[in-house]
Protein backbone atom coordinates (compact mmCIF):
# COMPACT_ATOMS: atom_id res chain seq x y z
CA UNK A 1 0.00 0.00 0.00
CA UNK A 2 1.37 3.38 -0.88
CA UNK A 3 1.49 6.31 1.56
CA UNK A 4 -1.38 8.17 -0.17
CA UNK A 5 -3.75 5.20 0.14
CA UNK A 6 -2.71 4.65 3.76
CA UNK A 7 -3.32 8.33 4.54
CA UNK A 8 -6.80 8.17 2.98
CA UNK A 9 -7.72 5.09 5.02
CA UNK A 10 -6.46 6.64 8.25
CA UNK A 11 -8.36 9.89 7.64
CA UNK A 12 -11.56 7.94 6.98
CA UNK A 13 -11.08 5.85 10.12
CA UNK A 14 -10.26 8.93 12.21
CA UNK A 15 -13.44 10.64 11.03
CA UNK A 16 -15.48 7.53 11.80
CA UNK A 17 -14.09 7.22 15.35
CA UNK A 18 -13.95 10.95 16.16
CA UNK A 19 -17.14 11.19 18.23
CA UNK A 20 -16.38 8.11 20.32
CA UNK A 21 -12.80 9.23 21.00
CA UNK A 22 -14.03 12.70 21.92
CA UNK A 23 -16.51 11.22 24.40
CA UNK A 24 -13.78 9.06 25.98
CA UNK A 25 -11.44 12.07 26.26
CA UNK A 26 -14.21 14.04 27.96
CA UNK A 27 -14.84 11.14 30.36
CA UNK A 28 -11.12 10.92 31.15
CA UNK A 29 -10.93 14.68 31.70
CA UNK A 30 -13.79 14.47 34.20
CA UNK A 31 -11.93 11.77 36.14
CA UNK A 32 -8.64 13.66 36.34
CA UNK A 33 -7.93 16.04 39.22
CA UNK A 34 -8.81 19.62 38.36
CA UNK A 35 -5.80 21.04 40.15
CA UNK A 36 -2.49 19.96 41.56
CA UNK A 37 0.13 17.67 40.16
CA UNK A 38 -0.27 14.00 39.49
CA UNK A 39 1.91 11.75 41.61
CA UNK A 40 3.93 9.05 39.88
CA UNK A 41 6.17 6.47 41.49
CA UNK A 42 8.94 6.56 38.90
CA UNK A 43 9.43 6.97 35.18
CA UNK A 44 7.97 3.57 34.31
CA UNK A 45 4.73 4.42 36.08
CA UNK A 46 4.51 7.76 34.31
CA UNK A 47 5.06 6.16 30.88
CA UNK A 48 2.47 3.50 31.62
CA UNK A 49 -0.07 6.09 32.73
CA UNK A 50 0.37 7.96 29.43
CA UNK A 51 -0.29 4.68 27.62
CA UNK A 52 -3.37 3.96 29.75
CA UNK A 53 -4.82 7.32 28.69
CA UNK A 54 -3.91 6.83 25.02
CA UNK A 55 -5.30 3.31 24.78
CA UNK A 56 -8.52 4.49 26.44
CA UNK A 57 -8.98 7.44 24.11
CA UNK A 58 -8.17 5.46 20.97
CA UNK A 59 -10.39 2.54 21.93
CA UNK A 60 -7.71 -0.13 22.40
CA UNK A 61 -9.54 -1.53 25.39
CA UNK A 62 -7.62 -4.76 25.88
CA UNK A 63 -4.46 -2.66 25.99
CA UNK A 64 -6.12 -0.35 28.52
CA UNK A 65 -6.79 -3.31 30.81
CA UNK A 66 -3.26 -4.70 30.49
CA UNK A 67 -1.49 -1.35 30.69
CA UNK A 68 -3.75 -0.12 33.47
CA UNK A 69 -2.95 -3.17 35.58
CA UNK A 70 0.79 -2.78 34.89
CA UNK A 71 0.58 0.88 35.90
CA UNK A 72 -1.26 0.01 39.12
CA UNK A 73 1.39 -2.57 40.00
CA UNK A 74 4.22 -0.07 39.46
CA UNK A 75 2.42 2.72 41.30
CA UNK A 76 1.51 0.61 44.33
CA UNK A 77 4.95 -0.97 44.57
CA UNK A 78 6.54 2.48 44.37
CA UNK A 79 4.29 3.76 47.15
CA UNK A 80 5.23 0.82 49.37
CA UNK A 81 8.95 1.40 48.71
CA UNK A 82 8.62 4.91 50.19
CA UNK A 83 7.45 3.54 53.52
CA UNK A 84 9.86 2.55 56.31
CA UNK A 85 11.60 -0.76 55.69
CA UNK A 86 9.64 -3.83 56.68
CA UNK A 87 11.85 -6.92 57.03
CA UNK A 88 8.78 -9.16 56.74
CA UNK A 89 7.90 -7.80 53.30
CA UNK A 90 8.54 -10.17 50.39
CA UNK A 91 11.14 -9.19 47.80
CA UNK A 92 8.56 -9.08 45.00
CA UNK A 93 4.82 -8.63 44.89
CA UNK A 94 3.08 -11.75 43.61
CA UNK A 95 0.00 -9.99 42.17
CA UNK A 96 -2.00 -6.81 41.87
CA UNK A 97 -4.42 -8.24 44.41
CA UNK A 98 -1.59 -8.75 46.92
CA UNK A 99 -0.26 -5.24 46.31
CA UNK A 100 -3.72 -3.81 46.89
CA UNK A 101 -3.96 -5.68 50.20
CA UNK A 102 -0.49 -4.56 51.28
CA UNK A 103 -1.30 -0.97 50.30
CA UNK A 104 -4.57 -1.04 52.19
CA UNK A 105 -2.89 -2.52 55.27
CA UNK A 106 -0.32 0.29 55.18
CA UNK A 107 -2.87 3.07 54.76
CA UNK A 108 -1.83 4.01 51.21
CA UNK A 109 -5.25 3.36 49.70
CA UNK A 110 -8.78 3.09 51.03
CA UNK A 111 -11.10 0.13 50.98
CA UNK A 112 -13.02 1.37 47.90
CA UNK A 113 -9.89 1.59 45.77
CA UNK A 114 -8.68 -1.74 47.13
CA UNK A 115 -11.97 -3.29 46.04
CA UNK A 116 -11.62 -1.84 42.54
CA UNK A 117 -8.02 -3.05 42.30
CA UNK A 118 -9.08 -6.57 43.28
CA UNK A 119 -11.76 -6.48 40.59
CA UNK A 120 -9.12 -5.31 38.11
CA UNK A 121 -6.84 -8.16 39.17
CA UNK A 122 -9.66 -10.64 38.57
CA UNK A 123 -10.43 -9.15 35.14
CA UNK A 124 -6.73 -9.07 34.25
CA UNK A 125 -6.54 -12.80 34.87
CA UNK A 126 -9.14 -13.35 32.14
CA UNK A 127 -6.75 -11.75 29.67
CA UNK A 128 -3.40 -13.14 30.76
CA UNK A 129 -3.99 -16.59 32.25
CA UNK A 130 -3.74 -19.53 29.91
CA UNK A 131 -3.47 -23.28 30.25
CA UNK A 132 -0.89 -25.56 28.70
CA UNK A 133 -3.22 -28.55 28.38
CA UNK A 134 -6.53 -26.85 27.81
CA UNK A 135 -7.70 -23.44 26.65
CA UNK A 136 -9.38 -21.98 29.77
CA UNK A 137 -12.05 -19.87 27.96
CA UNK A 138 -12.39 -17.55 30.97
CA UNK A 139 -12.60 -14.40 28.85
CA UNK A 140 -15.27 -15.86 26.60
CA UNK A 141 -17.26 -16.89 29.68
CA UNK A 142 -16.85 -13.40 31.14
CA UNK A 143 -18.21 -11.83 27.94
CA UNK A 144 -21.07 -14.34 27.75
CA UNK A 145 -21.99 -13.70 31.38
CA UNK A 146 -22.02 -9.96 30.69
CA UNK A 147 -24.45 -10.53 27.82
CA UNK A 148 -26.62 -12.78 30.00
CA UNK A 149 -26.91 -10.18 32.73
CA UNK A 150 -27.67 -7.51 30.11
CA UNK A 151 -24.92 -5.03 30.83
CA UNK A 152 -25.67 -1.90 28.86
CA UNK A 153 -22.08 -1.60 27.67
CA UNK A 154 -19.62 -3.91 26.02
CA UNK A 155 -17.81 -5.91 28.75
CA UNK A 156 -14.42 -5.03 27.27
CA UNK A 157 -15.31 -1.33 27.61
CA UNK A 158 -16.41 -1.95 31.21
CA UNK A 159 -13.10 -3.71 31.97
CA UNK A 160 -11.14 -0.88 30.37
CA UNK A 161 -13.09 1.74 32.34
CA UNK A 162 -12.29 -0.16 35.55
CA UNK A 163 -8.57 -0.14 34.67
CA UNK A 164 -8.73 3.58 33.91
CA UNK A 165 -10.60 4.31 37.14
CA UNK A 166 -8.01 2.42 39.18
CA UNK A 167 -5.12 4.17 37.43
CA UNK A 168 -6.61 7.62 37.95
CA UNK A 169 -7.37 6.75 41.56
CA UNK A 170 -3.72 5.92 42.14
CA UNK A 171 -2.34 9.17 40.71
CA UNK A 172 -4.71 11.12 42.91
CA UNK A 173 -3.78 9.62 46.29
CA UNK A 174 -1.56 11.48 48.68
CA UNK A 175 0.94 9.76 50.94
Amino acid sequence: MDAGKARTLIIARDAQDFDERSARLAELSEMMPSEGRLRFEGAVAELLFDDVKATWIYGCFTSTVLTGAAFCIQQLAGSIRFLPDDPGLAEEAPSLEDLARLSMDRGIIGVDLQSQLIQLHDRLMYYVRTGLHEDPRQLERHFRDADTFAEAEDPLLVDARLALTCAVGLVRIEI
